[in-house]
């Protein structure tokens, strides 16, 4: 059962009320709405444009709601990094579901037999022999339903996936041969270049794992399984995958709502910046009594501190810096001769990495212009 708008959220009489962006309890998760349908259109245009498929990654948002949005506007699915996640989204009608991570122990292999069916299209990926035995043996009942594998690909980032095109053709081959899975292509995803701020550098690296996708898919081939998709990139490397001409299908995520730190990397050759932030966090100034600086109510549990500080997008006088000052409260520096800001002020902050942000948070106030229209819970939470 959906959970209530007032369970989830103390903001829910604000709903409808303009203006209501500004009044909303903080810290609190704020999505505009208008910016994240412009991100979504524009990556569509740019993967129809260059003949890929796109299913983007919800280890971003972590919400059936957006989920349902990209594939209403054409992406064919959803990527999740954990079977926790997908079950949140299959289970919701969200199809076409990739889990990119491995699922190896027993009691997940059942769950992920259970999720598969009732969703559809659900597919997994493996990268160990022990693993696609499991899966098939899981599936090999009378009657049940086929599961979609990938071979999982290492391509530079040490994490998961086999090194060789030797290993990912015996893979391959004993995927192909169990009665209850099918083979779906391979996976090679390089989140290692995602960041990397230099357009060049980062277009590089991309030809370099465009190779290794080519040099596998031959050995498939040759071996009589060639792979029917080969999937793979993100939103560092979106505009480099056509070019790279190895992917059929594009797992992109953080462009629906960006952060600081894709902020910083330049994502088209020209220099353009063909995304725009999203996902804030309201916070509010709770003291003013120091000189040069206010706290607020937004600490480390309001937004990830893995990488860099959040910028601060609205409410405070150009120059003005946040920083942390414990759990439950942040610190924003002024600049000085900066005039002072009152308690009850409220400021918006670009998440620093968007991903582990919304996973702190129970729902998006999700706003118009400054109006706050709705309200979704991030279903995906903390789901493993």
């Amino acid at each position: 059962m959906p959970r209530d708008l007032a369970e989830l959220s103390l903001n829910a009489h604000l709903i409808g009320v303009p203006g209501s962006r500004q009044r909303l309890s903080t810290p609190a998760l704020v999505l505009d709405l208008d910016i994240l349908e412009a991100n979504i259109q524009t990556m569509l245009d740019w993967t129809k444009a260059h003949n890929l498929r796109l299913r983007p990654h919800a280890k971003t948002h972590k919400s059936v709601a957006i989920a349902k949005l990209l594939v209403e506007a054409g992406a064919v699915g959803a990527c999740c990094a954990t079977l926790g996640e997908a079950e949140a989204l299959g289970r919701a009608g969200v199809p076409g579901v990739l889990i990119t991570s491995p699922v190896v122990q027993q009691a997940k292999v059942d769950r992920l037999v259970a999720l598969n069916a009732v969703a559809t299209d659900l597919a997994v990926v493996a990268d160990d022999p022990a693993n696609v035995a499991m899966l098939a043996a899981a599936t090999a009942g009378e009657g049940a339903k086929p599961l979609t594998v990938f071979v999982d690909i290492d391509v530079g980032s040490k994490r998961t996936g086999v090194p060789s095109a030797q290993q990912a053709t015996a893979l391959a081959l004993e995927i192909a041969a169990a009665p209850g899975l099918r083979f779906g292509g391979i996976q090679g995803y390089a989140g290692y270049l995602q960041h990397i701020v230099d357009f060049d550098l980062r277009k590089s690296g991309a030809e370099q794992v465009a190779q290794q996708m080519r040099q596998v898919e031959a050995a498939l081939k040759a071996a009589g399984v060639a792979p029917p998709l080969m999937t793979g990139g993100g939103t560092g490397t979106h505009a480099l995958e056509a070019d790279a001409d190895a992917l059929g299908e594009l797992q992109a995520g953080s462009f629906t709502v960006m952060d600081v730190d894709y902020d910083r990397v330049t994502l088209r050759a020209d220099g353009s910046r063909p995304f725009k932030d999203a996902l804030f966090i309201a916070t509010s100034v709770v003291s003013a009594q120091h000189e040069g600086f206010v706290t607020t109510d937004g600490g480390l549990k309001s937004f990830a501190t893995d990488g860099f500080p959040p910028t601060i997008a609205r409410g405070a006088p150009a120059g003005s810096t946040y920083g942390w000052s414990g759990d439950e409260h942040g610190r924003v520096s002024l600049p000085e001769g900066a005039a002072p800001l009152s308690i009850g002020a409220m400021l918006e902050c670009v998440t620093p990495h968007c991903d582990p942000t919304v996973n702190l948070h129970d729902c998006y106030h999700v706003c118009r212009g400054d109006t706050l229209v709705d309200i979704w819970p991030v279903d995906a939470r903390g789901k493993r």
